[in-house]
């Protein structure tokens, strides 16, 4: 699962299958997660799995990107 940091705001690109398990707290405790900060729109749309047209990937609230960073598969770059 890939989350990218642009504009204030962090965007779901990679691994939406995982996002209802997420967004409860109950993802695997071996589910790597890769936080991301980008410069550009751009990049975030480069690392985007699904990008389709008209469409944005989800947003996802800051309050989860916090427990998310406690989790032991969590890493940032």
């Amino acid at each position: 699962m890939v989350i990218a940091y642009f504009n204030e705001t962090w965007w779901l690109v990679k691994g939406e299958s995982h996002l209802d398990d997420v967004l409860a707290g109950k993802e695997a405790p071996e589910l790597d997660i890769s936080l991301k900060t980008c410069k550009t729109w751009s990049e975030v749309l480069q690392l985007w799995e699904t990008p389709e047209f008209g469409r944005m990937p989800w947003a996802i609230n800051p309050k989860i990107i916090t427990r998310l960073r406690t989790r032991e598969h969590t890493t940032e770059g």
